[in-house]
């Protein structure tokens, strides 16, 4: 079981657990490869049950869709385009052409539509596999670029992340993807740094 930060409950969180925390979604699609600034990354969605795991997790559907090598290979080249398309309103420049068009393709995609309980207490989505999830995905990108919130993007802080996020703080001044994650880890290397040089 799993708890909104995408955590699993009862143990300690991993490596391979997908992470949520303060992300928008087509920013959580683009952190499944983590240490990106490092020689060695690590893929989250290493097989294809990983990307229907992770469409169950980011709240896109509440099935697990079949997905195939094929599908994979395309979410990967999607993750990409949102990766590099972050970097680049990160940036304030224009993002590669080719880019833009596979975000385009995807959004154009049916997406899951939401069935809510007869006592409103639940919601189910009903889709057309994958292929809604990640227009879900590419349309959350479109979103952001569209909004005013498109020049509150910034790169992690953490030099072997990498990943983008939104910047919604008041001051405009965050600097980790996540305190939960990165900037935990940036408080521990401080402390750590402080301890051994001493007061």
């Amino acid at each position: 079981m799993d708890d909104k930060g995408g955590r699993r409950t009862g143990r300690q969180r991993t490596k391979a657990d997908f992470r949520f925390d303060d992300a928008r979604l087509c920013f959580a699609f683009a952190g499944t490869l983590a240490d990106r600034g490092t020689d060695t990354p690590f893929e989250r969605l290493a097989r294809p049950e990983d990307l229907g795991r992770w469409s169950v997790e980011s709240g896109c559907t509440t099935v697990a869709p079949a997905c195939t090598e094929a599908d994979l290979e395309h979410a990967g080249r999607l993750r990409e385009a949102i990766q590099r398309t972050g970097r680049a309103l990160a940036e304030a420049v224009p993002p590669a052409r080719e880019d833009v068009a596979l975000i385009n393709a995807a959004a154009a995609e049916p997406t899951s539509v939401p069935e809510l309980s007869a006592d409103a207490a639940t919601v189910r989505w009903h889709g057309d596999g994958i292929a809604a999830v990640l227009s879900m995905v590419a349309r959350d990108l479109i979103e952001l670029c569209r909004s005013e919130h498109r020049t509150r993007v910034r790169i992690c802080g953490n030099p072997a992340c990498g990943v983008p996020f939104v910047d919604t703080s008041r001051a405009g001044a965050r600097r980790w993807c996540s305190m939960r994650t990165c900037g935990a880890l940036a408080k521990k290397r401080t402390y750590r740094a402080r301890s051994q040089n001493g007061p």
